[in-house]
């Protein structure tokens, strides 16, 4: 009995193949699907009448839309007047054979193949009549105005194109040939003219093809889902008589309806790349697991691959792919039929697991073994071993009876934590989590508006040379004041600008806005520099060099007083070629280059040659320290950037002891809240004294 509903199954799916490939060769014999195809077509042009009246509408407004735009903007010939009138008498007779055809299918249910080509033709000729008549507003129109009116034409013979890939998608050719006498006139009439539109033209034929293949496609589903349709009814009207004829046909019926049940399910429930569960499946599996056993705890694992882009960019994506396979066939490994098994969504996993409340938790912690044993082991595909890791998200689910929805969430933040505190760790959720990513979200957003809010101010932190005590620059410090928010720390805000990269705008309006302070102020020394902090996000940004420039010449800062603090990340390897040409430029233009928090990143005493700066600031975590660890650091760091002829600046100093330190090893500047805390221009309280550690 089953092998012969399979065998129906075939059958049928071959059938909907075969049918459906009328929609590319109409030449074809359709054999034992003619009749399943007749039925198709009077469907077809069923929904084509009801599109009927869309497709007028669209024609009159566009039409008068036209001759008003026209008549404004100055352009409108007499010409045009006479073409609406024509076409809105053709809508006018298209309307009436909507009508007419309506009154015929109330009066005959079942259209015999002379009605259907007969009603087929009048509709089709209606609908390239008026195609016709759009095509002439390409030929007389669009050589005899320019500028806006040809721009603005174009535009509403593309908005009807666009509608038009739906109207007209019951009609394949007709609705192809409607397409290419809107748009196809137009766009070659662009390219020929004496002063040709070659951009508009190459848009116009781009678009063209577009809605060609736009069109296909909706004709292509519509004539699919009709195909469905009617197999069925077929079906349906099969089970019937079955089951008039023996119960045994009735049984044998219903078992192809399960089967066909059963088989779009699995199709809505799992991912079709892993066989895995997907999202739909992972939810239902939990409702129907929570109906069936009430006393059990969940837990659910958030999984996330590591750096699993550089595989789909280094590699392709088709290996990306048996990467994924390869991972959910190992996680598959490692959960049993009482526990589920998904895929959330692109490198994300999900697993699931129900256990009573006193096993849950050992439960976790071998699931997440055995998961790192397997997928750490290297996967061989098609000549590349490949090495994947991943970060976990738990979340648990006792005495709180939260929703699937919420335990994923949870299990998400946990893992999103994992990603930003190194990877490839296992972190349970907490209330903090969700308090913290509540308040980043509220950052975000209300940086958006901070900007345009004037809610941003500098404040400024003096830099003293160490042997004169003089004030040889300023640091711009941003800070925020949020309306919504109150104040921010900068330590919170800067990265998750960077992240959203407004700090792009951000940056470029600090920048213009401390030079311009400290060119006006008549106070400051013409040679005290202004010290600014900027991100990576923003040195590889095209034209950085170009901005910079723009800024000095509009603010009239001269570019030797301008020095921009870099991170360490700068040294990076897969960066480092842009960024070292970046730096070159602005070298050239005179703008001076510190490596802020100088020893915190990339082992950067040894690669100082590798890119031009003129300076370092030991990070102020060593000086605070300034323990035998912290002195051999900046000892180290002071030798060798002295050696590269660089100067060496210490922050974070709070105390003389530290300056009196800071001094005896060799370092050029201070700052730090024992000279001055950062406020505004000038700053006049420099707590400066002079003791056995310095000249007099």
């Amino acid at each position: 009995m089953m092998s012969g509903a399979q065998d129906q199954m075939k059958k049928d799916a071959g059938l909907v193949r075969g049918v459906a490939k009328r929609i590319l060769d109409p030449g074809i014999e359709m054999s034992a699907g003619e009749e399943l195809n007749g039925k198709v077509q009077r469907d077809l042009l069923d929904l084509a009448y009801r599109n009927n009246w869309a497709n007028i509408l669209v024609n009159l407004a566009a039409g008068g839309s036209l001759v008003v735009m026209l008549w404004l903007l100055g352009d409108l010939a007499p010409i045009t007047m006479i073409w609406l009138m024509v076409v809105t008498v053709v809508c006018f007779v298209r309307f009436w054979g909507g009508y007419l055809y309506r009154m015929e299918r109330e009066n005959v249910s079942n259209l015999s193949d002379a009605l259907l080509r007969k009603w087929r033709f009048r509709y089709q000729t209606g609908v390239v009549v008026t195609g016709l008549l759009w095509s002439m507003v390409g030929v007389i129109e669009i050589p005899t105005v320019h500028g806006e009116s040809q721009f603005l034409t174009m535009i509403i013979i593309a908005g009807m194109a666009g509608g038009a890939t739906g109207i007209l998608a019951p009609v394949f050719w007709v609705g192809r040939i409607y397409l290419c006498a809107l748009l196809l006139p137009p766009a070659v009439i662009l390219s020929l003219m004496p002063e040709s539109n070659y951009i508009l033209s190459a848009l116009g034929l781009v678009f063209l093809m577009v809605m060609l293949v736009t069109h296909r496609n909706n004709h292509a589903v519509l004539f699919r889902s009709f195909v469905l349709k009617h197999q069925n009814q077929g079906l349906v009207e099969d089970l019937r008589q079955k089951n008039r004829i023996t119960e045994n046909w009735n049984a044998t019926l219903e078992a192809r309806v399960e089967q066909r049940t059963e088989e779009l399910r699995n199709l809505v429930e799992h991912d079709a790349l892993t066989g895995i569960l997907n999202r739909d499946g992972i939810v239902a599996w939990f409702e129907h697991k929570k109906r069936s056993d009430a006393l059990l705890d969940y837990a659910v694992l958030f999984i996330d691959l590591d750096r699993f882009k550089q595989i789909n960019d280094g590699l392709s994506h088709a290996i990306g792919d048996e990467v994924l396979r390869a991972v959910s066939m190992r996680l598959r490994e490692c959960v049993d039929d009482r526990h589920a098994l998904g895929r959330w969504g692109g490198d994300e996993f999900l697993i699931v697991l129900a256990a009573p409340h006193e096993e849950l938790h050992p439960l976790v912690e071998t699931t997440v073994e055995l998961a790192q044993r397997a997928v750490n082991q290297p996967i061989n595909i098609v000549g590349h071993t490949l090495h994947v890791g991943f970060s976990t998200g738990v979340a648990f689910s006792s005495g709180r009876n939260p929703s699937i929805s919420e335990l994923i969430h949870w299990a998400d933040l946990a893992a999103a934590e994992v990603k930003r505190s190194g990877r490839g760790s296992v972190h349970n959720y907490d209330k903090m989590l969700l308090t913290e990513q509540e308040r980043r979200l509220s950052v975000t957003q209300a940086l958006r508006r901070a900007l345009s809010a004037d809610e941003f101010y500098i404040e400024y932190q003096p830099i003293i040379d160490a042997t004169l005590g003089d004030i040889i620059a300023y640091e711009a410090l941003l800070r925020w004041k949020s309306g919504l928010l109150g104040a921010v720390p900068p330590d919170e805000f800067i990265p998750i600008a960077e992240e959203s990269a407004l700090i792009v705008d951000i940056g470029e309006w600090c920048m213009r806005r401390a030079c311009q302070t400290v060119h006006d102020n008549t106070e400051i020394p013409v040679t005290t520099k202004i010290a600014i902090n900027v991100s990576i996000r923003q040195i590889v940004m095209p034209n950085f060099p170009d901005m910079v420039s723009r800024i000095l010449a509009e603010t009239g800062l001269e570019s030797s007083r301008l020095v921009l603090e870099v991170t360490e990340s700068i040294f990076e390897k897969r960066q480092m070629s842009q960024i070292s040409a970046v730096l070159d430029h602005l070298h050239a233009m005179e703008v001076g280059i510190h490596i802020d928090d100088f020893g915190t990143g990339y082992s950067s005493l040894s690669r100082l040659h590798e890119i031009h700066v003129d300076a370092v600031k030991i990070d102020k975590s060593f000086v605070l320290s300034m323990d035998e660890n912290a002195r051999v650091v900046i000892e180290a760091a002071i030798l060798i950037a002295h050696r590269f002829g660089l100067k060496v600046i210490a922050e974070g100093i709070e105390t003389p002891q530290q300056r009196a330190e800071l001094r005896a090893m060799g370092v050029d500047a201070y700052q730090g809240y024992f000279f001055a805390r950062p406020g505004q221009l000038p700053c006049r309280d420099i707590h400066w004294h002079t003791g056995p550690d310095l000249p007099a």
